[in-house]
């Protein structure tokens, strides 16, 4: 009866040494899951950070664009007005019109 209950205890006791091992694997198994999902996870943060740069100078650059287009347009409206001022002006300006 002893040596059945030694070998019981002996037998369960493997059954646990088994058991702690496969956990001891899969702890080791998602240490290393995890360290390759910090990476990643590192990674794309980067990967963001360079993403918003490039968008921030996209941005500026195409609002660049508008706004140079809006001073060229507005500097050819200045020109066509100061155009038809002087053209006013010549030909209302009294002694300056053919008899």
């Amino acid at each position: 009866m002893a040596n059945n209950n030694l070998e019981l205890c002996q037998s369960n006791a493997e059954e646990v040494k088994v058991l702690m091992k496969n956990n001891v694997d899969k702890v080791i198994e998602r240490e290393g899951k995890i360290s390759d999902l910090e990476d990643r996870s590192n990674d794309l943060l980067s990967m963001a950070s360079t993403f918003q740069r490039t968008a921030q100078k996209v941005e500026r650059h195409t609002r660049w664009q508008k706004w140079r287009w809006y001073i060229i347009a507005g500097g050819i409206v200045a020109v066509i007005v100061v155009i038809i001022i002087i053209i006013i002006v010549l030909y209302t300006v009294p002694g300056q019109s053919d008899p």
